[in-house]
């Protein structure tokens, strides 16, 4: 009798652990605006999954890509208000609550990815940081979405002229909308999901996104010129609702934080390795891919600069373009 009572309330122990554990495990949503086949989402699936696995099942996270929750301002808006957990938000969106990340938007501000690298993982971060977590926000990471490339359906662009008048989707964001205006475009806004139909039906003469973009929704099809410009780099930043954030134990934010950071890190050289493929793979179906001297571009960028300098304020401004100057190459 007392050997079947020991093994009852050993019974009994194993199950009240199973159902506590069953009980605390967190599920958490991360929407996105990337593709199903961007690196974005194998990113944000590997990260899911490490979290899962490091917290012992305790934190799962399901991910949602390609703008499955609502649009990119919808869900960052949603984060904040706790509704969606967490999401990989666009610099342009987070600017729309933070000013300062338009900086990030500065034209020509940054030389190249490892540039980008220094300032957005060192000095940005740490100086963006508090503000993000005053409006909700706590900000874990920044991920890729990539340099910026002009394309259309009308002529190369060699130099800034060869812009002029030319109809030119860019996101509802100023910074983006300010440099093709100095560049003599005519600025469209088009909503993401309709893109590419727009591109297909001739609505616009051409838009600006990272070559990956370019690529996966195969806008080549109906943008046969395509500009290696580097006007602006773009990031996914990572980032969780604060209330949601602290509500998870120390140990548990450790591990998203440090599995956000590999999965950044996977991110970032998938869309550089992919890159160069999909240039190469472009310009064997046709397309003709241009690479002018950037200089040209860069200096009509005065009237942007302004722009971007009233609406982050010129302190801002000029912090940004010093951090930037800071973490430049050694040449």
């Amino acid at each position: 009798m007392k050997k079947a009572l020991v093994v009852l309330s050993a019974l009994v122990l194993v199950c009240s652990f199973a159902f506590s554990a069953a009980y605390a495990a967190v599920e958490l949503k991360l929407g996105h605006f990337g593709p199903e086949n961007h690196p974005a989402t194998a990113a944000a699936k590997q990260f899911a999954e490490n979290v899962e696995k490091r917290t012992n099942g305790e934190v799962k996270i399901t991910v949602y890509p390609n703008n499955a929750l609502g649009s990119p301002p919808e869900v960052l808006e949603q984060v904040i208000m706790g509704v969606i957990d967490m999401s990989l938000s666009g610099q342009d969106q987070l600017a729309k609550h933070v000013k300062l990340f338009d900086s990030v938007s500065i034209p020509f501000s940054m030389q190249g990815y490892e540039h980008a690298d220094r300032i957005l993982d060192g000095p940005f971060k740490a100086w963006a940081a508090p503000e993000v977590e005053k409006v909700g926000l706590v900000y874990i990471n920044s991920w890729e979405w990539g340099f910026r490339q002009i394309t259309n359906s009308k002529r190369p662009i060699l130099n800034p002229d060869d812009v002029k008048g030319l109809k030119i989707r860019t996101p509802p964001a100023m910074a983006y909308q300010a440099a093709i205006e100095a560049l003599g475009g005519n600025v469209q806004t088009i909503a993401f999901g309709e893109l590419v139909m727009a591109m297909r039906q001739g609505v616009v003469d051409g838009q600006e996104n990272p070559i990956g973009v370019i690529y996966d929704l195969k806008l080549y099809e109906s943008q046969k010129f395509i500009t290696i410009v580097n006007y602006l780099y773009s990031s996914m930043t990572h980032v969780v609702n604060k209330k949601v954030f602290d509500k998870l134990t120390k140990e548990q934010q450790k591990i998203i934080i440090e599995e956000s950071d590999k999965s950044r890190l996977m991110m970032r050289e998938m869309v550089r390795n992919q890159e160069k493929k999909q240039i190469e793979d472009m310009k064997s179906k046709g397309i003709r891919i241009d690479t002018p001297d950037l200089s040209l571009f860069q200096a009509k960028m005065g009237p942007a600069y302004e722009k971007i300098k009233k609406n982050i304020g010129e302190e801002n401004f000029n912090k940004w373009m010093e951090m930037a100057k800071a973490t430049e190459a050694k040449k």
